[in-house]
């Protein structure tokens, strides 16, 4: 799994920015976009077209699948929000 400091967790509001996400993070793992369609089980154009920010959509299964091969996940948090009660606690925990 990869872990991201504080400042590089951001609000994504539109699903050509989860394409992009994901594209890095398929790039931080050593992936070519074939691979991750193959291990992901999605099409290899409809990964390009959302890592491109075309897909007029891209389903939940797809994302979870490929963000499962990447090493990636998914945190909702309240809008503006950019750490959980869980995230302090460990950020504190840690420096003890």
């Amino acid at each position: 799994m990869f872990y991201y400091p504080f400042d590089a967790i951001y609000s994504m509001s539109e699903l050509g920015e989860l394409g992009t996400e994901l594209a890095r993070l398929r790039a931080a793992a050593g992936l070519t976009q074939r691979e991750l369609a193959a291990r992901a089980g999605v099409g290899l154009s409809t990964l390009a077209r959302f890592e491109a920010g075309l897909a007029s959509e891209f389903g939940l299964r797809k994302l979870l699948a490929a963000l499962a091969v990447v090493g990636g996940d998914i945190r909702l948090v309240p809008k503006g929000q950019r750490r959980t009660l869980d995230d302090v606690l460990a950020e504190r925990a840690g420096r003890r």
